[in-house]
């Protein structure tokens, strides 16, 4: 469609602007990437990583460049923290791109969210929302077995126990994979809690992050599909696992182990509902890798390009996902409406 004419810009050259660029630079449509950050020392150091990577156009520029002079490009992903969206992607839509990507959150409080949201339903430049672990081939598979298999089919609960991945960097990942393997469109916030102490950030001390446990209920319309129950304890670094259980079989993995696990009753079973564990297959276990974020940034943009088709839901998509986030924040006895995640 494009053969190797498209040019694309990420705006933050930090920790993650940099891990799409370096996916970028795999795609074979794509001839030209342009950095954009604020800070010389960010995109100096963009520079010293990415030349040595590619033989494509390469350019790094400031924030300030980009503003004042706005340069034409296929596809923009805004990599840059939560702050300030609705001005960059004024900015951004000047470069009369096919395709926006942003970083989530899409904001630090739920009004922030919903100013975002409502200013994308107005532009005719689709925008979408990196929540990309329901691009995870695993996950997909997992989505689909849970909808298919005679033995997971049904009610879900699942279980999540793990430390200081943060709300707003990970947790919102969790929920939105929730909501995919469900597939769901409502969710419920029964119970929750937010622990007092606040995760540092690389960021820096402007930006912080938040632990606590929640339960939650998912539902499809009126259909309740399933319970999630979530403790992720600013109090730990443990990499935890995840837990579903279906009526006649259960799942669990651990991204950091790589363990995917499968036990199922058989598919023939006689057995009562009270005769837990009868008739039970010997546990299937394999082995996974979770992709690199790079990794997920190049199949986007190869799907868009190949179907066009974004497997990364629309901002408004992901309305749903930011609320409950916020829902759960809101219940901090130091943190109410502004939440300094990134």
């Amino acid at each position: 469609m494009y053969k190797e004419s498209m040019k694309v810009i990420v705006i933050g050259a930090g920790r993650m602007g940099i891990r799409h660029a370096q996916g970028l630079l795999q795609v074979p449509a794509i001839a030209e990437l342009v950095l954009v950050d604020i800070k010389e020392e960010a995109l100096a150091n963009a520079k010293n990583t990415l030349n040595s990577q590619t033989t494509k156009i390469l350019s790094f520029i400031t924030l300030e460049n980009f503003i004042g002079t706005p340069i034409q490009a296929d596809i923009v992903i805004d990599a840059s923290t939560a702050q300030n969206r609705i001005e960059r992607l004024e900015h951004i839509l000047k470069t009369n791109c096919k395709y926006i990507l942003i970083e989530k959150p899409l904001g630090q409080s739920l009004e922030e969210v919903e100013e975002v949201i409502h200013f994308s339903k107005n532009q005719k430049t689709p925008i979408f929302v990196n929540l990309n672990m329901r691009m995870y081939e695993m996950f997909r598979k997992i989505q689909q077995d849970l909808q298919q298999m005679p033995q997971l089919k049904g009610f879900a609960n699942i279980s999540v126990n793990t430390g200081t991945l943060g709300i707003g960097a990970n947790g919102i990942h969790y929920l939105d994979l929730c909501m995919f393997l469900l597939d769901a469109n409502k969710t419920e916030l029964i119970a929750g809690e937010i622990e007092e102490t606040v995760i540092p950030s690389g960021r820096g001390a402007d930006f912080g992050d938040f632990g606590g446990w929640a339960t939650i209920k998912f539902f499809r319309d009126d259909i309740y599909k399933g319970r999630l129950q979530i403790s992720m304890s600013s109090e730990s670094t443990v990499f935890g696992s995840w837990e579903i259980v279906a009526p006649h079989g259960r799942i669990q993995f651990n991204e950091v182990e790589g363990k995917l696990n499968y036990q199922l009753r058989k598919v023939d079973s006689q057995m009562p509902i009270n005769r837990y564990f009868a008739d039970y297959q010997p546990l299937e276990t394999e082995n996974f890798e979770s992709p690199f974020l790079g990794d997920l940034t190049k199949l986007w943009v190869e799907t868009l390009i190949k179907d066009g088709k974004s497997l990364l839901p629309l901002l408004e998509e992901s309305y749903e996902t930011h609320k409950l986030m916020f829902e759960w924040l809101s219940l901090s006895k130091t943190h109410q409406k502004l939440f300094p995640i990134t």
